[in-house]
């Protein structure tokens, strides 16, 4: 298994109980894993908790056999390998495009990044509009360009929480293609959050379903969602 987590524990500040109840889930190298679940069942948290954004989590995760978290063990955010867009994509509005991206490539050469910087622009068919702000894109190209930069860096990881949200549903069909093409073309191994099946059915080989912290039943996309 590439990713491995086990016993996944974790609650907020001054909660009353776990938000977060020995969650459990395994993902194959070059896998598209979807956890679904309505608004408030603790998807986008286990989601916070794989990329280091949560730290009082307990529980095992080892990505690429790597501990990422233990009880001895906790690896910074920016240390794990993972690529991640926000829901809001969270770009820098008073940059550019080529800016956008090239932030992710801290630690690169000069031609390396120039070279990366144009392999991205071509992945998400943005080239032309390098020198563009956030303001001036449209919802879709926005996203674009929080996927280019999250996987410009290559991560080991690729992590989309509710990538779709934000768009109209006639975008959001498109959109869910362009992602699988860009995610089927670089092999990235990624897990993505939605409520939404249709989501999973587009895009997903696996879905794990959650509700209040816990899993509910895992599978292949048609054994648990039907045809």
């Amino acid at each position: 298994m590439f990713v491995e987590i086990e016993n996944l524990k974790f609650r907020y500040k001054n909660a009353k109980e776990d938000t977060i109840k020995n969650f459990a889930m395994n993902v194959d190298k070059g896998e598209i894993i979807s956890i679904l679940g309505e608004s408030g069942s603790g998807k986008s948290t286990v989601l916070r908790i794989i990329s280091g954004l949560e730290a009082n989590a307990s529980g095992i995760i080892k990505i690429d056999n790597k501990i990422a978290l233990d009880d001895k063990t906790f690896i910074m955010p920016e240390k794990r390998g993972i690529g991640m867009v926000f829901q809001d994509y969270a770009l820098f509005p008073h940059m550019m495009v080529t800016e956008n991206i090239l932030f992710g490539l801290k630690g690169f050469g000069k031609k390396e990044k120039q070279e990366r910087l144009s392999e991205m622009l071509e992945l998400v068919s943005l080239k032309g509009f390098e020198g563009r702000y956030p303001y001036e894109l449209s919802g879709g190209q926005q996203q674009r360009v929080a996927i280019a930069r999250a996987l410009a860096p290559r991560p080991a990881l690729f992590l989309l929480d509710e990538p779709f949200s934000n768009l109209d549903a006639d975008l959001r069909s498109k959109i869910r293609e362009e992602i699988k093409v860009i995610l089927r073309q670089t092999g990235t191994t990624s897990v993505f959050v939605t409520h939404d099946k249709e989501d999973v059915r587009a895009l997903a080989d696996r879905v794990v379903v959650v509700k209040d912290g816990f899993v509910l039943r895992s599978g292949n996309v048609n054994d648990i969602l039907g045809n």
